[in-house]
């Protein structure tokens, strides 16, 4: 009980109750606090930070928002466009179309037109022709009779030694070449031979009229060619452009988006393709060529020739020399 003060005792002494353990309990305390306001400190910075962390992501968020706003409608102004284009271009590929098919209508009539009046014009020239020859058929049996009567006149004159004899023959029996028949031979063989000059004229106004005719022709399948090579050019440059759009908006889809051809794809397609058609290719058919007066023209539906490999080349030397040697055996 040496360690037991009364309070007397403490006020003496000066002693307080657990002085070393309520210094310690200070000091843990003053430190706690320490550590407490530190923490306070702390935690108030982050929430500093937090918050303008939050405000920049609040910020940035917004900034996206509104480039994903501006994206979208961007995007729905690019369609709109795209599907403006595409309808003006199907519209412009519909109205070229009409246009060149009307055009091609109409160069088809008239090349059917222009062949009817060939047609007839030859017949015409041959039916010409075949007067003609009966004509001049005619003259010469009309010239063999002049000639006949004048040498059968000139025959019947009598001779100068018979005298007086021959002038009482004369008076007595009267002539029996009539002139009159010579006349109207030589009247008919000149009508004849005005005939046929008029018939040869015929004949050289026709040929020309021919000529012109097979001009107008070829002109008019020239324009033929030119109008449906304008079309597939036309066509061509709207699907280029198109697809350019696409390109543009979503590239490389799927099922739309055709890449240009390369070498190695070209090659690729050229060795996937049969002989037989890089052939047929190279040497058109005959039912694929018609002619119009002579001069060689192409179909009007021609397909795209296949450029044939150059690994392919020797092969189809080699063939066609074989197939030489083969028809001259």
């Amino acid at each position: 009980m040496s360690n037991v003060y009364t309070l007397k005792d403490l006020n003496k002494r000066r002693h307080r109750l657990g002085s070393v353990y309520k210094q310690e309990l200070e000091k843990k305390i003053r430190s706690v606090t320490e550590f407490n306001s530190e923490i306070n400190d702390l935690s108030e910075k982050l929430v500093d930070k937090y918050n303008e962390r939050e405000k920049e992501y609040q910020r940035s968020y917004s900034d996206i928002g509104n480039k994903i706003s501006q994206l979208n409608v961007s995007s729905t102004k690019v369609r709109s466009q795209l599907i403006s284009e595409q309808k003006f271009h199907s519209e412009s590929q519909c109205e070229l179309e009409a246009k060149y098919t009307a055009e091609i209508k109409s160069l088809k009539s008239s090349i059917k037109s222009l062949k009817g009046e060939a047609t007839l014009a030859q017949k015409a020239l041959s039916l010409d022709k075949v007067k003609i020859i009966s004509l001049e058929a005619k003259i010469d049996e009309l010239e063999a009779k002049i000639k006949h009567l004048e040498l059968k006149r000139v025959g019947s004159s009598p001779p100068i030694s018979q005298g007086l004899n021959i002038v009482e023959g004369l008076l007595e029996k009267p002539a029996q070449i009539n002139l009159s028949e010579i006349d109207s031979l030589r009247l008919e063989l000149g009508q004849v031979k005005e005939d046929l000059n008029l018939k040869k004229h015929e004949i050289e106004c026709m040929e020309k009229g021919i000529e012109a005719t097979d001009i107008i022709y070829k002109r008019e399948l020239d324009r033929l060619y030119s109008a449906q090579s304008n079309l597939m050019e036309e066509n061509s440059h709207l699907r280029v452009l198109v697809l350019k759009k696409d390109n543009e908006v979503v590239p490389e889809r799927s099922a739309e988006y055709e890449p240009p051809l390369t070498n190695d794809t070209k090659e690729r397609v050229s060795k996937q393709v049969p002989k037989e058609l890089q052939l047929s290719a190279l040497n058109p058919l005959p039912s694929q060529i018609f002619s119009v007066s002579g001069a060689e023209a192409e179909p009007l539906l021609t397909t795209v020739p296949i450029i044939p490999d150059s690994s392919m080349m020797p092969m189809i030397i080699y063939s066609i020399l074989t197939l030489l040697l083969i028809a001259i055996i």
